[in-house]
């Protein structure tokens, strides 16, 4: 980094480190410079709105955990490919049901726990660092405890990017000073001083620039965005999230947090952030819709008068899991296993499941490949 990259408005100070390297400290909350409200007027109200709608959808279904578990998935893949851990849904959900797979998809499942457990403290405590830390240990697990200190603030000086520090684009403050400006973060979240959708895209430029981790810092600064849209009671059922903007437009979500370090435009990132959340949102409300239709479409087809009863069960739990194998169909059903074997035969035969098997470990497992496209 150098000092005559960042102007007067710049949101940070710059520290000397490990000799003629620089880091930078960001300023703490709420921004010294003042947001032009009149810009963010009109992008506000068009994610406001996309938002309200989104919620209403999401009141109108019977089962909206259906919509969430599988939203949820689709996040975890997008915000971890940012990270450069890839997987798939479909990877992902058959990890999720044989608890095997590659390093990439035991990574993402990480995110949906994690998510999870953030959600679920939500209903008893707000967001505090304490929470932060408990959300990283959750995201790290399985993962080297050396390089990932799992639950703990850093206490070492890390950089983004290789090469020499002095030329790296972004050095995180040194670690004296992340608990400080962890907690002034987690002060300005719980003050209702301006819209949460505003809030919530300068919380997250914060958290990035403080990096309080040693690793996993860009994916719980975006799961950060769906726990504050929670704490604030945005959304009835999680089912907003930002990742697949964000990955899509992936220079600019880092240019724009640049910017707003060495220039203070905060303005030109809010925008950004808030055609983003309309975006998602709107994108949400047609998935649900499609994947609705296609919840009516799969009962018609088994609850004929031939169709056995059990096949409606285990449509229902394809929504929530949309890969399933001979085993999980007995337990979920109570039948016997040529039963349980006959039942997803037939879904095959309606289309419902796969032809075809994946094995994994030596089960096979048959994938509701019409949901997953559609997720």
């Amino acid at each position: 980094m150098r000092r005559e990259d960042f102007g007067a408005h710049a949101t940070v100070h710059l520290v000397s480190v490990e000799g003629d390297a620089l880091a930078f400290v960001p300023d703490k909350l709420p921004p010294r410079r003042s947001i032009d409200a009149s810009r963010l007027l009109s992008p506000l109200d068009a994610a406001t709105g996309a938002v309200a709608r989104l919620d209403g959808i999401s009141r109108q279904i019977e089962h909206p955990e259906h919509l969430f578990r599988n939203y949820l998935r689709r996040e975890a893949v997008l915000s971890s490919a940012i990270e450069g851990t890839h997987t798939t849904v479909a990877g992902l959900v058959l990890y999720e049901v044989s608890a095997r797979g590659n390093r990439d998809a035991r990574e993402v499942s990480n995110y949906v726990a994690a998510l999870d457990y953030g959600l679920a403290a939500l209903k008893e405590r707000p967001i505090t660092k304490q929470l932060f830390n408990e959300i990283h240990q959750k995201l790290m697990e399985g993962m080297d405890p050396m390089k990932t200190t799992p639950g703990m603030t850093r206490t070492c000086l890390v950089q983004l990017g290789s090469g020499a520090l002095k030329d790296t684009r972004f050095v995180p403050p040194p670690d004296v000073f992340v608990d400080e400006l962890l907690d002034d973060l987690v002060a300005y979240l719980n003050t209702n001083d301006m819209p949460p959708l505003i809030k919530v895209a300068i919380a997250h430029y914060q958290f990035e620039a403080i990096h309080p981790y040693r690793d996993g810092n860009g994916r719980i600064g975006r799961l950060l965005f769906m726990l504050y849209l929670a704490q604030q009671k945005i959304l009835s059922t999680p089912m907003l999230y930002v990742s697949a903007y964000l990955e899509s437009n992936r220079q600019q979500y880092y240019d724009y947090l640049l910017a707003i370090s060495q220039r203070g435009t905060w303005d030109d990132w809010i925008v950004f952030l808030l055609e983003g959340v309309a975006q998602q949102a709107r994108d949400a409300v047609e998935r649900t819709g499609r994947i609705s239709a296609l919840n009516d479409d799969y009962r018609k087809r088994v609850l004929g008068p031939k169709k056995a009863a059990n096949l409606g069960l285990l449509v229902d739990e394809l929504f929530t899991i949309p890969a399933i194998s001979v085993p999980m169909a007995k337990r979920l059903t109570g039948v016997t296993y040529p039963a349980a074997r006959a039942n997803i035969d037939t879904l095959r035969a309606l289309s419902v499941l796969s032809a075809e098997p994946v094995i994994v470990d030596g089960t096979q497992y048959w994938t509701a490949d019409g949901i997953l496209e559609l997720v």
